[in-house]
């Protein structure tokens, strides 16, 4: 079951992801803290089931709720609230909600009804599929071990105290190349993206046309400045030409960025974010 969690606060999204993640059958895809945010990535990335408080750092819960409801959105709806008066409980149903529960004490309540939904591991063992650490063409990781790096190098630096920035850069056309073409250029930009970060930084191929770049290790009072320094290096990166046959060929170029803790603390809420950025969803 893949789960959207609109939250403000750092920390209770942090008790939500670690919980949800030792669930089997749970995915964490995306997290917003404030209304229009959670908006625009919901409806971009469709989860089964959406967590929501009432209480958000920009705009209302309750708004969003409805708003949800109004453009279509058919998937679960769950209120997870401090504001447990009765007046709100009704509210949120009439406005479409799936289940309301109070903060303070309805926590395991919340967990097993999403474990139920779910539904109960099954009883015969799963060959686990072959995760694919490396990219043929290009030698950078793939996408399944990208998730696997940055689940890894985010619990780090929960525990150092440092903050992570995820970058996703897409080469907008590379399709319409000739095929050996795509992948001289591919090559080409993924040596430039490996050249371009420090030691202990991730560049992955997620996807045939994209990157993604994980910056590690930054200084907490400097961690938008040093991601969007970044940014502004790999764009430039991006924009030399690259050559096939002696013949050049510029790429446009579409680049986000996500901060941890401070945008989303779940290794795919990272991703959706950049992603959506990239993609100019929000």
């Amino acid at each position: 079951m893949n789960i959207f969690i609109v939250e403000d606060t750092v920390s209770i999204r942090r008790l939500l992801v670690r919980r949800l993640d030792s669930m089997p059958g749970m995915r964490v895809v995306g997290e917003a803290a404030g209304e229009r945010q959670a908006l625009a990535l919901i409806r971009w990335a469709r989860p089964d089931a959406v967590l929501l408080d009432l209480s958000l750092a920009h705009g209302s819960g309750l708004n969003l709720l409805g708003e949800l409801r109004a453009g279509g959105y058919e998937g679960r709806i769950s209120v997870l609230t401090a504001q447990d008066a009765e007046a709100y409980r009704r509210a949120c149903f009439v406005a479409g909600a799936d289940a309301f529960y109070d903060k303070a004490s309805g926590l395991e309540s919340l967990f097993d009804d999403l474990a139920a939904l779910a539904g109960a591991p099954s009883a015969e063992p799963q060959q686990r599929p072959a995760v694919y650490l490396r990219d043929g063409l290009t030698g950078l990781y793939t996408e399944a071990a990208l998730h696997e790096r940055l689940d890894q190098v985010a619990r780090c630096a929960l525990r150092d105290g440092v903050d992570l920035a995820v970058h996703v850069l897409r080469l907008v056309g590379l399709a319409d190349l000739p095929g050996e073409v795509a992948e001289a250029v591919v090559r080409q930009a993924a040596r430039r993206l490996a050249e371009a970060g420090g030691e202990a930084d991730i560049v992955a191929r997620s996807a045939a046309d994209q990157f993604a770049i994980v910056q590690t290790r930054l200084d907490k009072a400097e961690q938008a400045e040093q991601a969007a320094s970044h940014a502004r290096h790999l764009a430039g990166l991006m924009a030399r030409p690259f050559e096939f046959g002696g013949q050049p060929y510029r790429m446009r170029v579409e680049l986000g960025v996500a901060l941890f803790p401070a945008d989303a603390v779940s290794p795919r809420g990272l991703l959706t974010l950049a992603e959506a950025t990239a993609f100019g969803v929000q």
